[in-house]
């Protein structure tokens, strides 16, 4: 089958800032031509994976065999309920379900996913919340992809659904009280700007706030004492929240502190005071109280003083105690701070050199006891209830894995550190079986934007490769915030080429340490790690076996010079704005697409979703044909549009395993690629 070419077309750039773009055309989805080349796209990808077929069914089975597909959660109390989650085998999506008073009682499945989505290939719930009085459900519904949703509510008394229908809203919700909510809805360029209070009583939403500065997005959120609902308008490097009191009689929100450069801070409640984390005066955070009747910075009073070692990234409020998630040494831990008795501040220790450890969502307010998440590469997801009074912590669950036999002391995680250009040392996680042997294949993962923190926790994706001889690892490069919040501001914007060096020295230094060879290294990357995969395929191509890009920001500069598009003003402070002749000339030096050179390039799986309304198909596309008119190898090159799907990948567990199954396919058949 012949290898689609998207023809050039000399068309005039859009602006004078944009630079020519012979595959502009591959935006217009309306083009019969665009239409033509995905298809043939996907029809190539279908053709070049036909002789693995038999692997991918193989692996596709075996991650079926590590899902556990019937399963529970451990139910939880809010009120007279206790509320689970359940799956059944051969379901894609799971049931919601509660029980009265006791664990006795009979079952009730208050809302069935699988009902919802039988009649769509796509369906994703954005929120699903009951009423104070447990009598109603608010759930919103998105069956494209494209991450508008639609709010729905349901009478749990008789199951029906009643004809209140809210469309193009974002994921967030709150109850005021049983018969009233806030929401917020989208422009028509996607972005969250409007929060609307709707009583049930009434046929039309009351508009309460309108976000004017487009890079400034709106989120809801309340606080665990139910007492107040605030809104936050957040920029990427500053914000500013609004409180209501949830028993004031009008839908109104107050300014707690007005936005300013650089200034970040979050908002909860506890008694008498609210409670604020704070980047003031403290680039990893410090928390501060102050009585909700005088909140002027003046009236401030710090309860956990700043530590420029440790990053504060979350606070848990319960009545009697509270829960600050630090991260040290780029490791997170819990601070446990009781707030009656003489009990001293304490932390919960973790034995392993890399986990993932967190707060579970839920618990009732006034209880004694909280519930957290442990996991390490080699340890599946763990469920704990930890006792404040007595210090003591109780198994609850532990993530099954399926009728596949496994063992975690068959496995090694280490954390590594490699240094630098610059002399600083990258935490770098390495996963791996007992009995590879170094030097072997490498897959290389890592994000790097946004302070966004790799997760070190448990995944089947990466068992299925470390089962297959690879040696798994991730790379906390800068750009994220495994390092404290100075490790995010060192990979943005102006310095946004640390995180592209970092990635590029982490995969020398696995080399140089024996770990792997030149050439065996294959790397990994979604979204913004996608771009990521753009411009090190660019700059050091050698050192790569594969390229495994989903859903890549690639054209930055041409998307950072479409103000329209949903994400972009927001981002000014993630990459800078082009319309400044500095941004603009540091974002062409690094946009994937338009530094593709005339070289060789490592063998190429590139991943896009067609309703991805966050990075747009036509990224993906675009950089696609540009990489066939100019890699000068014949290494492989696909390109895979998901059309059923947006930002996420599919939304059923059987269709994302399939998807997975897929990925897990060209990298294991790139192993057997390496010469010999």
């Amino acid at each position: 089958m012949k290898v689609p070419l998207a023809p050039k077309r000399n068309e005039s750039p859009v602006s004078p800032l944009h630079l020519q773009d012979e595959w502009h055309w591959l935006e217009n989805i309306e083009d019969p031509e665009t239409s033509a080349y995905l298809k043939a796209e996907n029809a190539y990808y279908k053709h070049a994976m036909k002789s693995q077929a038999s692997l991918q069914k193989t692996v596709l089975a075996e991650l079926k065999e590590r899902l556990a597909e019937n399963d529970s959660s451990v139910p939880e109390r809010d009120g007279d309920y206790w509320y689970y989650i359940r799956f059944k085998k051969g379901q894609q999506y799971p049931l919601y379900c509660r029980k009265k008073l006791t664990l006795e009682a009979p079952e009730e499945i208050y809302f069935d996913h699988n009902a919802i989505a039988k009649k769509h290939s796509y369906c994703d719930l954005g929120f699903l919340d009951v009423s104070p009085n447990h009598n109603l459900l608010a759930y919103s519904v998105d069956l494209e992809g494209n991450e508008r949703y639609r709010i729905v509510l349901r009478d749990l008394s008789t199951g029906k659904e009643t004809d209140l229908k809210i469309d193009g809203i974002s994921t967030c919700f709150e109850w005021k009280n049983d018969t009233s909510f806030f929401y917020i809805k989208l422009d028509d360029n996607d972005r969250p700007l409007d929060v609307y209070f709707r009583e049930l009583s009434k046929k039309e939403s009351q508009l309460v706030y309108t976000e004017k500065d487009t890079s400034y997005f709106l989120a809801l959120d309340s606080s665990e004492s139910e007492d107040y609902i605030f809104l936050g308008c957040n920029g990427y490097d500053a914000n500013e929240v609004w409180y209501h009191k949830i028993s004031d009689p009008e839908p109104t929100f107050h300014c707690f502190l007005s936005r300013k450069a650089e200034h970040e801070y979050e908002l909860t409640h506890h008694d008498k005071h609210f409670l604020i984390i704070s980047n003031y005066q403290a680039v990893n955070y410090q928390i501060f109280k102050t009585p909700v009747d005088k909140i002027d910075i003046a009236n401030w009073q710090p309860i956990q003083p700043y530590d420029e070692t440790v990053l504060i990234e979350n606070l848990s409020v319960f009545r009697d105690f509270w829960i600050i998630s630090e991260r040290y040494k780029a490791l997170p831990r819990l601070k446990i701070i009781p707030l009656i008795g003489e009990t001293e501040p304490f932390w919960i220790d973790i034995p392993e050199e890399a986990y993932e450890l967190s707060v579970s969502d839920g618990g009732e307010f006034t209880s004694d006891t909280f519930r957290f998440w442990y996991s390490s590469p080699r340890i599946p997801q763990s469920l704990y209830e930890f006792h404040v009074p007595t210090q003591n912590k109780t198994f609850l669950k532990r993530r099954s894995i399926g009728a596949k036999p496994y063992r975690e002391d068959d496995y090694i995680v280490k954390r590594v550190w490699a240094p630098s250009r610059d002399g600083l040392l990258i935490p770098v996680t390495l996963l791996y079986h007992k009995d590879t042997k170094a030097p072997a294949p490498v897959v290389l993962h890592s994000y790097g934007s946004y302070g966004e923190t790799l997760d070190c926790d448990f995944s089947n994706y990466r068992m299925a490769l470390v089962d297959r001889g690879y040696i798994y690892a991730m790379a906390h490069i800068r750009g994220g915030m495994e390092m404290g919040r100075t490790w995010y501001l060192d990979g943005k914007l102006d310095r946004k080429w640390n995180t592209f060096h970092d990635y590029i020295d982490s995969a020398e230094y696995l080399i140089r340490e024996g770990w792997t060879k030149t050439g065996q290294i294959v790397a990994e990357g979604s979204s913004a790690g996608g771009m990521l995969m753009g411009v090190v395929a660019n700059e050091r191509p050698e050192l790569f076996l594969g390229i495994v890009a989903s859903v890549p920001f690639v054209d930055v500069l041409n998307t950072m010079l479409d103000p329209e598009l949903p994400l972009t003003t927001l981002e000014y402070k993630e990459w800078g704005n082009p319309n400044n002749p500095e941004d603009y000339e540091r974002i062409k030096s690094y946009s994937p697409y338009d530094n593709v050179k005339a070289q060789a390039y490592p063998h190429m799986l590139v991943v896009a979703g067609l309703h991805d309304q966050r990075v747009l198909y036509w990224e993906a596309a675009k950089w696609v044909a540009r990489l066939r008119d100019r890699k000068t190898n014949d290494k492989i090159l696909l390109l895979k549009i998901e059309d059923e799907s947006g930002h996420s990948g599919a939304s059923g567990r059987y269709d994302s395993l399939r998807e997975t199954a897929e990925e897990l396919t060209f990298i294991i058949m790139l192993k057997d690629l390496i010469p010999t």
